[in-house]
């Protein structure tokens, strides 16, 4: 069901990407709103006709955790995606995208993804590549990349859901969603990639600690997409979920997930475009260079 009140500019700001683009991506950290909005732009997608195919990190990531290279050589350890999964994650996304959009030319399905980017997940969709795909991520007639902006308030609540959520987890999907010592981890991660950026002022850049602040954390990300067609979407709306999941959702979607021969392909393209030790922590490590 739709939770976003028709007469706000959230509502709005949904709707209209949802009658012109082709793909939407929302980018973000874990714990800033995304699949509630992926959830509410598929709504919204269907009511118009549109059937929405949906591509999230925690849900196409999942075929690799079952490959047997993965589980001998690139098993998750903390609840942490190995580096090697998530590169070639990646790796697949962009095919798969690219793939996407040529099977539904000139018709009205439309793509709704979830990009977190940070920590190279799923950041090959905003990195450029000399390649076929690089044009349709760039057309900013067809795509765009969705910053989700949660004001203070917004990302409290979102927190303290997130520890009701990961202790009785009303679906199966949300326990896969990072765990909130991990979502701190990562917003720590994100100020130290706006100290690389020379976003943060005086104390701020020099502590190895930030708070979280709406417009630092746009304006990063911001950076991030600078070469893709993108824009901060404010939440500042207390939108009850109480009693439902936002992965609860009807509305004949279909989820774009790799096959078991796609992850095997992206694994033997990750091994091969790294074969020396070190190079592919080095890139996973550096993933902010876009």
């Amino acid at each position: 069901m739709l939770l976003i009140p028709e007469e706000s500019g959230l509502f709005q700001a949904l709707l209209h990407l949802v009658k012109t683009r082709k793909m939407v991506f929302l980018a973000g950290l874990p714990g800033t709103g995304k699949s509630l909005l992926l959830q509410q732009l598929a709504i919204l997608a269907h009511g118009l006709g549109r059937t929405p195919h949906l591509l999230q990190w925690d849900v196409c990531r999942l075929p690799f955790l079952t490959n047997n290279r993965v589980k001998e050589h690139y098993h998750e350890v903390d609840g942490i995606t190995h580096a090697g999964v998530r590169k070639a994650a990646g790796m697949w996304s962009r095919r798969a995208v690219g793939n996407w959009a040529e099977t539904h030319l000139g018709r009205p399905d439309i793509l709704i993804g979830e990009v977190p980017v940070i920590g190279n997940r799923l950041v090959e969709l905003v990195r450029t590549e000399a390649d076929p795909v690089e044009p349709l991520l760039a057309d900013g007639e067809s795509t765009y990349f969705a910053i989700p902006t949660p004001s203070l308030r917004v990302r409290r609540l979102i927190e303290t859901q997130r520890k009701e959520r990961s202790a009785r987890p009303l679906h199966e999907r949300e326990k896969g969603d990072a765990q909130p010592d991990i979502m701190y981890a990562l917003w720590e991660d994100l100020c130290a990639v706006a100290r690389r950026f020379g976003l943060l002022d005086g104390e701020e850049q020099e502590s190895r600690t930030c708070d979280y602040d709406p417009d630092l954390y746009c304006d990063t990300y911001a950076v991030l997409l600078r070469r893709r067609p993108a824009g901060r979407i404010d939440l500042d709306l207390l939108l009850s979920t109480e009693g439902r999941s936002v992965y609860d959702l009807s509305a004949g979607q279909r989820d774009l997930v790799p096959t078991a021969t796609e992850v095997e392909a992206a694994i033997t393209e990750m091994e091969d475009r790294y074969p020396r030790p070190g190079d592919l922590e080095h890139s996973v490590e550096h993933w902010y260079e876009v």
